[in-house]
């Protein structure tokens, strides 16, 4: 009798592991679609593009053709890291982190040499990563929830949900915030406390985030970009928003402005953050995805060219990086670059 009951318990224990395992890939496959959706959609219409017209190589401003200049340095890159994909990366301090969208990893990692010296399993897929108040902060884009993580030992700290579909992370006035592209709102989760404010409904949709100049920078999932600026006391949030480009993706703040990668009309939208309009749009073809700022330069990764660029009106240079980036982190006068398709993390600096 008592080895029966044991059978039946072993049998139950089974079958409640493969109905976690099926919900657990139901998650993950519609999380997959949703993304296809968007990358495929951006996709199909530059192919019709470059179909139609000859891109140029090099940026152009949409009112000035930009003329290169004979003495601007060569970008140059080296492979810091191979993995079979990078979603997000952080670094600091010569210790360096990184996620692994396919494996479901976050991996600590020694810059200089490459090495792995630590990794641990997420419970579900890490979409974004930002290093605040000496914690690692995860979005698990499957779980819908961001993971606190001590960044010494990848212990896992501490969850948080957060509404459905997040993608992005910024901080700001000390909170971790977060884009959910599915629920179009834009939550504040406590440093502090590890515990989540009241989401803000960001009405023209909330793809990613960056923050700066005293406010966060949401693109959308309309041709606009949102600047919502947190409030206290009963006044709330402030939201203003200006039309940029077609599906506007990445967004980065720095060198006295907003920088939105457009990517279905292949353009970066110089944004001013004071008077919310567009200084400057910059012709970079292809499907620029990701935008970040680092020293006097503003880089831009193309996902299907597998390029990464410098946007500027008068010199521009460009690095064919053999993979799709897919993030970029400013790391001293260049970028970290986390790609798939090969996975790795690239450093590409200038010169």
């Amino acid at each position: 009798m008592a080895q029966k009951n044991r059978r039946q318990r072993r049998q139950e224990q089974s079958r409640r592991d493969r109905a976690q395992r099926a919900q657990s890939t139901q998650k993950r496959n519609r999380w997959d679609r949703r993304r296809r959706r968007l990358t495929w959609a951006t996709v199909a219409v530059l192919i019709v593009l470059a179909a139609g017209v000859a891109l140029p190589l090099l940026l152009t401003s949409s009112n000035t053709p930009s003329t290169p200049s004979t003495t601007a340095p060569v970008l140059s890159s080296h492979t810091v890291l191979k993995l079979p994909s990078a979603s997000a990366l952080s670094e600091q301090g010569g210790s360096a982190w990184v996620t692994d969208d396919l494996r479901d990893l976050l991996l600590r990692f020694d810059p200089t040499t490459g090495k792995v010296e630590h990794s641990v399993h997420l419970a579900g897929r890490p979409a974004a990563m930002v290093l605040a108040d000496g914690h690692l902060w995860v979005a698990d884009a499957v779980d819908n929830q961001v993971v606190e993580v001590e960044p010494t030992t990848l212990r896992i700290q501490r969850s948080v949900p957060v509404p459905t579909g997040p993608t992005s992370l910024a901080v700001l006035d000390g909170d971790v915030w977060v884009t959910s592209l599915e629920a179009h709102e834009l939550t504040p989760v406590r440093l502090k406390t590890a515990t989540a404010g009241t989401p803000i409904n960001v009405l023209a949709g909330a793809v990613r985030v960056a923050a700066g100049y005293g406010s966060l920078w949401v693109t959308g999932t309309t041709d606009l970009l949102t600047r919502v600026t947190p409030a206290a006391g009963s006044a709330g949030p402030q939201q203003k928003t200006v039309k940029v480009g077609q599906i506007p993706i990445g967004v980065a703040t720095g060198q006295g402005a907003v920088w939105v990668a457009n990517g279905q009309s292949a353009t970066v939208s110089e944004v001013s953050p004071s008077g919310l309009v567009v200084r400057q749009t910059f012709h970079v073809g292809g499907d620029p995805l990701t935008v970040a700022v680092s020293g006097d330069d503003v880089y831009v990764g193309d996902g299907t060219a597998q390029t990464v660029r410098t946007v500027s009106p008068t010199e521009s240079k460009a690095l064919d990086v053999g993979t799709t980036p897919r993030t970029l982190l400013a790391v001293g006068a260049g970028v970290w670059v986390g790609a798939s398709d090969p996975g790795r993390v690239l450093a590409v600096t200038p010169g």
